[in-house]
């Protein structure tokens, strides 16, 4: 009887701490992500659009009034809710509880983003929406201590105002004054030279905790970010600052340009273009290389636990969701159709055990104080919201007009060398042979480490230090996964396809010529494989590594207003096959 007693007082317990938890949950008062609003035209819905940071900084108020509401949400104590270190650590470190949003059972520890998902598009809309609230909420702070007569100029600016991004497809280099440590902008006193925000994150607490951010390779992958008091870019070595140059070469050879405009023309299923673990071309796979390009292999863009503590992250995924945007306007009936949850989050468990879909909770995303939370159904609209892109003005055009607005747009902005403008002797809708390499391995055949895979054509440079920047390398794959090394990893595919059109013309050869062509990739397609921190890697250690080659019969738009059409793929096995890594009837036939 007295161990029934002893039960029952025990169960008795429980419910009680269980139902008082409970009960604190429900009094607790979650952060409501509104999105900004100020600027909207009521009568038509028209809304302030999130400018291309080159444009931004040319306009003397909105450009001062940023830098400055970006300083102080920098200077935020770090406890604070709403302060740049919580609303960075969303995202991955410290793998701690954001806005009172538990973990979730069985999953892993870890941050609350979601990349290699179907989800990675959607949960980072209203992330960015969250990190616009807070910044805008300083922007009007700071405009209201313009008491001058121009005053109004400067609420005005403060209205309209919308995070900027960096369109790295366009313009392949980072912004030269996210570099430059002081800044000439016009605060209340006048003109004046701030440091600048967009530099780089200084933690305030130095060291860090080794809880959160260890600094012991036995422990995680990323242990080696922990020695930095700040945000670094491409660092030479490990403990070196950061190297703007070799960044920028290695971002001006990655082909942005023309792989974002190949994943916006060829990947015309939703999750095909969202993730890299679907087939195709995908823009994930585009942010990816912008991230280890930044970072190189010491940096903090290198490492998805610590990227967005680099104030450059803001401007880099706002790009990503402008291409989303982009991607919605051409193709308005595609979105989001079930995946399975490959290694999970925060929140949500992996290993496949769960499917992703329309309705997932995009945690720690809040719609009420009750804690609601945004799905990808709800945060499908840039008005949810409250902004919108150059280009993209849903309020005053048909689906039909946009799509029309936003193909020409994206034509003349990324358009190929097989571009409307470029091939006005060809008759309408001709038709020619494209080539491309489909890639497909395991995130996790090297244990862990991130690693990437780049494509030859050519000679590759005796010096593994120079591949990247190679004119050689006509494309790089890169697997980013989690920065943890306990517990059992999963299998978790990822897939490629890099066009190899316009490195094939660079080469004299336009593709046409069936034969001819095959014998050159042949003789010149190489690959080889090395870690993010420039080693080099045997490539049959790479146990599920297939490259393939394929061509497909391409008809091309009749104005800029259409997108080509893709027919139907051929493989070329021999081309690869035979080759450590080359092709692989059991991958392809999937």
């Amino acid at each position: 009887m007295l161990f029934f007693s002893w039960a029952a007082l025990l169960v008795s317990g429980w419910c009680i701490a269980a139902t008082a938890a409970a009960e604190l949950e429900a009094r607790y008062q979650h952060y409501v992500v509104t999105g900004t609003h100020t600027g909207v035209d009521q009568a038509t819905g028209a809304r302030p659009a999130r400018r291309n940071i080159l444009d931004l900084q040319e306009d003397a108020p909105s450009w001062s009034l940023y830098i400055q509401a970006l300083a102080a949400m920098q200077s935020l104590p770090e406890s604070d809710l709403l302060s740049y270190y919580q609303i960075a650590g969303i995202h991955g470190r410290p793998y701690t509880s954001w806005d009172n949003v538990a973990q979730g059972n069985n999953s892993p520890i870890t941050g609350y983003c979601t990349h290699d998902s179907v989800l990675f598009l959607t949960w980072h809309r209203p992330y960015l929406a969250l990190y616009e609230q807070v910044l805008v909420g300083h922007v009007q702070a700071i405009a209201s201590t313009y008491a001058t007569a121009g005053s109004q100029i400067w609420q005005t600016a403060a209205d309209n105002f919308r995070v900027p991004y960096w369109d790295w497809a366009s313009t392949p280099e980072m912004p030269d004054v996210v570099n430059a440590p002081t800044l000439a902008i016009l605060t209340p006193s006048g003109y004046r030279n701030v440091s600048n925000p967009l530099l780089q994150y200084k933690f305030q607490n130095f060291p860090l905790s080794e809880t959160y951010f260890p600094s012991s390779s036995q422990q995680a992958n990323d242990w080696y970010l922990a020695a930095y008091p700040q945000t670094v870019r491409t660092p030479d070595t490990y403990g070196d600052g950061s190297d703007f140059v070799k960044a920028n070469s290695v971002l001006a050879n990655g082909n942005l340009r023309y792989q974002a405009y190949y994943a916006l023309t060829k990947s015309t299923d939703f999750d095909n273009f969202a993730t890299q673990i679907a087939w195709g071309p995908s823009i994930e796979n585009v942010h990816n290389l912008v991230h280890v390009s930044i970072g190189g292999s010491w940096g903090h863009m290198s490492q998805l636990s610590y990227s967005s503590f680099d104030p450059i992250f803001w401007l880099h995924h706002v790009n990503v969701d402008r291409f989303f945007a982009i991607y919605q306007a051409m193709y308005p009936n595609s979105y989001l159709t079930p995946f399975p949850e490959t290694y999970g989050t925060y929140t949500l468990q992996g290993g496949g055990k769960i499917n992703d879909t329309l309705s997932t909770p995009l945690k720690p995303f809040s719609t009420d104080t009750r804690g609601s939370f945004y799905t990808s159904r709800g945060s499908r609209s840039l008005s949810t919201f409250g902004y919108s892109y150059p280009g993209i003005e849903d309020w005053n055009h048909t689906p039909e007009q946009l799509q029309a607005n936003v193909t020409a747009h994206v034509n003349a902005l990324y358009g190929s060398s097989n571009s409307l403008s470029k091939r006005d002797v060809l008759a309408p809708r001709a038709e020619v042979t494209e080539w491309s390499v489909t890639i497909g391995v395991s995130k996790f055949d090297l244990g862990g480490l991130r690693f990437i895979i780049r494509i030859f054509l050519g000679d590759i440079p005796e010096n593994p230090s120079d591949w990247a920047t190679s004119d050689a390398c006509v494309g790089s794959f890169v697997m980013l996964p989690p920065p943890s090394i306990t517990g059992p990893l999963p299998q978790v595919l990822s897939y490629n396809e890099i066009g190899l059109t316009e490195a094939l013309k660079a080469r004299g050869y336009d593709g046409q010529d069936l034969a001819a062509t095959i014998k050159y990739l042949e003789e010149g397609l190489q690959w080889r494989v090395q870690l993010i921190n420039g080693t080099v890697v045997s490539t049959d250690q790479l146990k599920t590594l297939s490259i393939a080659v394929q061509r497909e019969i391409v008809s091309l738009a009749s104005s800029i207003y259409e997108l080509p059409t893709y027919g139907e793929k051929t493989i070329h096995p021999g081309i690869t096959k035979g080759k450590v890594g080359g092709y692989s009837h059991e991958v392809w036939s999937r």
